[in-house]
Order: C-alpha cells, then sequence, then structure tokens
C-alpha cells in the first residue's frame, strides 16, 4: 500500500518528521534516528502541505479538496484542535514568525488565504496570478510570497514565463514578480 508522501517538516529538536501522507489521509511521525514510524494521525482528507508552528507546539496541515481545510494539530499529544476552511485544493502553508497567521494557497481559486491563528478563521483572501502551490513568509514577518504553478501568457506565446505573488502581510496587496521567460 503506497501511502503517498507529499510534504515534511523536522521537529524543533530534530528528532522527529512528520510525514503528510496523501494516499493514506495521514501525518506521520518518523523517528530520525530509528528511522521508524512512532504512530500515524488520520486526518480527515488528503493532506497536502504541513507546516511546524515557530514553537514547534503545533502542526498546521493542509487537506486538499474542493473544500479544503486546515488541520491545528498538537504535535505533543496528536490530537487534532481544530479543523478551519479553505479554499479549492489547499496546499503549501507557510506560518509567520510570530505564529499569528498562516499563508495557505488555494491551487483553483487562484489565492492564498490568510488566516488568523489566534481565532482560528480566514482573515482574507489574497488573489494570485494562477495556481499558487507553495508559499513563503520572510523572516520579519511582512511579506508573504506564492510560487504560480502556471502562467497566466498565451502557451504558444514566445514568452511564456510564471509569476511569484508577493503579498504585503500588513494590507493583504498583492503583486507579481515575472520569472524568466521559460
Amino acid at each position: 500500500n503506497y501511502l503517498g508522501p507529499c510534504d515534511l517538516v523536522a521537529s524543533k529538536d530534530g528528532k522527529t518528521v512528520y510525514v503528510a501522507n496523501a494516499n493514506a489521509e495521514q501525518i506521520a511521525f518518523v523517528d530520525i534516528y530509528s528511522g521508524k514510524v512512532s504512530h500515524s494521525i488520520c486526518v480527515p482528507g488528503e493532506p497536502s502541505g504541513v507546516a511546524l508552528s515557530p514553537d514547534g507546539e503545533k502542526l498546521y496541515v493542509t487537506c486538499a479538496a474542493a473544500q479544503s481545510t486546515v488541520v491545528v494539530m498538537d504535535v505533543a499529544s496528536g490530537s487534532v484542535k481544530v479543523t478551519i476552511a479553505a479554499g479549492h485544493t489547499a496546499m503549501g502553508p507557510a506560518v509567520t514568525p510570530d505564529g499569528k497567521r498562516l499563508y495557505v494557497c488555494n491551487r483553483f481559486n487562484n489565492e492564498v488565504s490568510v488566516i488568523d491563528l489566534e481565532a482560528d478563521k480566514e482573515l482574507a483572501r489574497a488573489p494570485t496570478t494562477r495556481e499558487p502551490v507553495a508559499a513563503a513568509v520572510t523572516p520579519d514577518g511582512k511579506l508573504a510570497l506564492a510560487a504560480n504553478h502556471l502562467p497566466a501568457d498565451r502557451a504558444d506565446g514566445y514568452d511564456v514565463a510564471a509569476v511569484v505573488t508577493v503579498i504585503e502581510t500588513e494590507t493583504h496587496q498583492a503583486t507579481a514578480i515575472r520569472l524568466p521567460n521559460g
């Protein structure tokens, strides 16, 4: 049975890797030194991305679907604390350095959800160019970045380039950085 590992993140102490297994709809806790799965936690859908809170106590898991969810999991107990609604095919979660917000790519909505982690709800959605699949937040927390999987250009044109969407975390305003052709 293929579990379908698709994303992972290491614990703060470097002893455990949390692996999102899409086909098995679970998060596996893998002991790095023994190479064995200590335990697995089922999630309510196909996990598509994982991010760890800055303090290492919470795991944020995107579960991709037409009406996706973000699962907030307590690392110590493995229990699911809350689920938060997200957009179509949520993936690529990225948490701010202060742990207050989570940015989630909604691939087929062409948006990034801005989630307030203290209130456990979506605050806003920032538009992207086309199919955001991965996100990151700058170390100062002022910008969130989203990699767009596909360009908005015509496929038969000479200059076809994807973009990175830059989102100002204060205002949720989005701009695009065009990548080189191809």
